[in-house]
């Protein structure tokens, strides 16, 4: 049997035995009954003959793609290294799963990795950093690489964090190595792009880290106390589809939900409001920002680069955001940050917060319907929803010291065509668009969120210019730096601009 029809009939059957109940006055729950490990290996043996790949699902096409290894590619049973982060929830279920609990997305990766893994002939050393998705394992790997220790053949690290260590010739230029096909839907267009500037890449994104999904900003809102205040005549959804989901229309529908709830005369924690934004430079300010598609830094036709933090687009956005933040009581600002900027949403205390699309696991228990939406466009001349991704959503890379530089790109080709034909839809299909979401529409808007992910030069290598995105997390923070945006922006020009030189320095003595 084909291999894609096994992954294939692999993930039927994983999918299959689960079955997904819906309402929309409760979170979902999912049953399911799942294949024994013999029964999976089973299906990974290969046996039988061509006409099994007839019973693949149709699905949704993906597993039908094929990538370009060899059939009869055979590492004769070596041993690969993988080194990552597994310190969180969010980076945690990215690659482990060490068997199946009939919990859908564990299966699915328990199966990616055993396909790989059976497929090449190689055994996965699973070697998990405890460090979260807001951290980066660069310590480790300059050490282990310093040392010429062989220790690491195949590198995750958090995607700003694997940025510097471009720079530091410890990483392999992977265009030229066997078995990458960087072409393949499992690779981040965007990113291999602005990542390569001078040839090559030295590290990838993609879906083989469920992070870039997991990671990307969204809108999520309390659907019952926004369809309570609204008396379902705004339908949000509509809203979005017909491409009218801005920051306007989203101040407009926050303005008139204040109520004094606590009844001691002012604005504060306790009363109702439309959106909550924590009062601090955070990944809210990510969020927002990277929806408006602004260039910090913009590449002209002759390949030179432009300072553009101070562009017309730029003040509509600060202002536009003084407005949402700042003015009368659109906003609730506390000191929430993380997982804890939840909770006003949770207790019906604000409709719109924002955060990574992997908080939707922190609202299991929450009682009130919600939804989720795309970040707000910044106006309605804008094509498309855009989502930025988590800036330390994985990225991986393989290091200067391995001695089998084809095993590892092999395993890594291995495992992002399985992720795409099979985590993801786990994930994505199932997990998110069945079990947690509580309307069909919310599956619509997921397909929208997804579709619009992108990254951009300066959020990729904010490290290494200047830190753009701590900028505007600074102008966003209060009042007064959103006031002065246009001023205290311009001030980085000189600095932003002799460091982007630098970088395209380093890249350029590392050809």
């Amino acid at each position: 049997m084909k291999k894609n029809a096994v992954v294939s009939l692999l993930l039927a059957a994983l999918l299959a035995a689960g079955t997904v109940s819906c309402s929309s006055g409760g979170t979902n729950e999912e049953k399911s009954t799942t294949p024994d490990n013999a029964a999976v290996e089973a299906a990974l043996t290969p046996s039988g003959t061509d006409e099994t790949a007839e019973e693949e699902p149709e699905g949704n096409g993906r597993s039908d793609v094929k990538d370009s290894l060899p059939d009869d590619l055979d590492f004769g049973g070596a041993t690969l290294h993988f080194y990552t982060r597994g310190g969180d929830r969010d980076t945690l279920m990215e690659f482990q799963a060490e068997a199946l609990n009939g919990e859908v997305v564990n299966d699915a990766v328990y199966a990616r990795n055993l396909a790989a893994q059976e497929r090449l002939n190689i055994d996965m050393d699973l070697i998990l950093a405890a460090v979260n998705i807001h951290g980066g394992t660069n310590d480790a790997i300059r050490k282990a690489v310093s040392a010429g220790s062989d220790d690491y053949d195949l590198l995750g690290n958090g995607m700003y964090s694997m940025m510097s260590l471009t720079m530091e010739n410890i990483l392999l230029p992977m265009n030229d190595l066997p078995y990458l096909d960087f072409t393949a839907p499992w690779y981040n267009q965007a990113f291999l792009e602005d990542t390569n500037l001078n040839g090559h890449n030295y590290t990838v994104m993609g879906e083989v880290g469920q992070t870039m999904i997991s990671g990307a900003f969204v809108m999520f809102f309390n659907r019952t106390m926004f369809d309570t205040f609204y008396n379902g005549d705004v339908n949000l959804y509509q809203v979005v589809n017909e491409g009218e989901w801005t920051i306007d229309k989203m101040i407009s529908l926050c303005e008139p939900v204040y109520q004094d709830l606590n009844g001691d005369g002012e604005a504060n924690e306790g009363d109702i409001f439309g959106h909550y934004f924590t009062n601090t430079d955070t990944l809210g300010a990510d969020a927002f920002y990277g929806a408006a598609r602004i260039d910090y830094l913009k590449k002209n036709d002759d390949g030179t680069w432009t300072f553009n933090a101070v562009c017309d687009r730029m003040i509509t956005f600060t202002e536009k955001m003084h407005k949402l933040l700042f003015e009368g009581t659109n906003t609730l600002r506390l000191p929430y940050n993380n997982d804890d900027i939840m909770n006003t949403m949770k207790a019906d205390q604000t409709i719109f917060v924002t955060w990574m699309l992997s908080g939707i696991d922190l609202l299991r228990d929450m009682e009130s319907d919600f939804g989720i939406l795309p970040m707000p466009k910044l106006d309605t001349a804008q094509e498309k929803y855009a989502e930025y991704v988590h800036d330390a959503s994985s990225s991986f890379s393989i290091p200067v010291t391995e001695d089998d530089p084809a095993m590892a790109a092999a395993f890594l080709e291995a495992m992002s065509a399985e992720s795409f034909r099979v985590v993801t839809p786990a994930y994505f299909e199932t997990a998110l668009k069945a079990k947690y979401s509580r309307d069909s529409e919310t599956s619509q808007m997921l397909d929208i969120i997804v579709d619009g992910i992108y990254l951009d030069l300066g959020y990729i290598f904010g490290g290494s210019l200047n830190a753009p995105i701590g900028k505007i997390r600074s102008v966003l923070a209060s009042a007064t730096s959103c006031e002065n945006a246009a001023s205290s922006l311009a001030k980085n020009e000189k600095a932003t601009m002799k460091a982007l030189e630098k970088l395209l320095q380093k890249y350029e003595d590392i050809k």
